[in-house]
């Protein structure tokens, strides 16, 4: 009894602070959010990147940044369940008892933003960590399995929430490069993120709203976990040109968004203009599937 009354205080307790959390975040955030508008992609409302940028220069609100509820419309909102889903495609793999060394190492993004986190038995222990690491570690051993990750060097990243993945991948896999692609807000946000982390010193920031050819040289992977699919066709189209025709390989997680609301390219015309290009594309499917025709488009 004395246990379930404890228990009870402290998620009371819990609950407690993140609506005073909320209160505070909403009276910081008050004086620059104001009437904002929609941006470049299907997840962006205007007060992300503005959320964003606050969140990179206020040492409070980057404290608990990855439980805001407006960062969480676009990233860290995946739940329990997700993240066992990502968990038993991580148990599939062959190599799990090696990510189950690892995971001290891998739990580390947890460490930075106070994001929410759930117990979870990883090769038979049971490990507090959040569903989004989870998914990170996941595209880590899809892209081990695709490549030679001993050879890739330099990587090129489209749209890099606060820079988990590059920690994630950077963490067993050293790069000479690693250039974060997204709107200057986020980048701000990722570059005190990673800037808590060693072995970050690849990371090079792109502006995508003003990237030039010469901003991100000839890579050996380029990879965007949804994020190039849900941008305007535009956008697309300059990417394209500045970053993936640069890239001997790539893994993009494609889903159905942009092309729905947006017009952006749908599957057949982005791997059309790969094709073009002699790149032999592959079509795979996404597990855990998180959205109906959801894929996987590498080569």
């Amino acid at each position: 009894m004395v246990k379930y009354i404890g228990e009870g205080i402290r998620v009371k307790m819990a609950t407690f602070y993140e609506r005073v959390q909320k209160k505070l975040d909403n009276k910081i955030l008050a004086k620059h959010i104001g009437n904002s508008s929609g941006g470049s992609s299907v997840s962006d409302d205007g007060k992300y990147p503005i959320f964003c940028k606050v969140a990179s220069q206020n040492g409070f609100m980057f404290n608990h940044f990855r439980r805001n509820e407006i960062y969480n419309l676009i990233l860290d909102h995946l739940s329990f369940e997700q993240g066992q889903q990502y968990l038993d495609e991580l148990k599939k793999k062959s190599g799990f008892d090696k990510i189950s060394e690892r995971i001290s190492e891998y739990v580390k993004n947890d460490t930075v933003g106070s994001p929410r986190k759930y117990v979870y038995n990883i090769g038979g222990r049971e490990v507090s960590i959040s569903p989004t690491t989870l998914r990170y570690i996941k595209v880590l051993y899809d892209l081990k399995e695709l490549f030679d990750m001993d050879s890739i060097k330099s990587v090129a990243e489209i749209g890099v929430g606060y820079g988990g993945q590059f920690r994630i991948i950077s963490a067993d896999h050293p790069m000479n490069a690693y250039y974060l692609i997204d709107l200057p807000e986020p980048l701000m946000l990722a570059k005190r993120y990673t800037g808590k982390f060693a072995g970050t010193e690849a990371a090079r920031f792109v502006d995508g709203t003003t990237i030039k050819d010469s901003d991100v040289d000839s890579c050996d992977l380029v990879m965007s976990n949804y994020a190039y699919s849900e941008l305007v066709r535009v956008i697309q189209d300059s990417y394209f040109k500045k970053v993936i025709k640069k890239a001997r390989h790539g893994y993009l997680t494609w889903n159905l968004e942009s092309e729905r609301k947006m017009d952006g390219y749908t599957v057949k015309e982005f791997t059309e203009k790969l094709e073009a290009l002699g790149r032999e594309v592959k079509i795979l499917e996404e597990h855990p599937l998180t959205a109906e025709g959801n894929c996987l488009i590498v080569w």
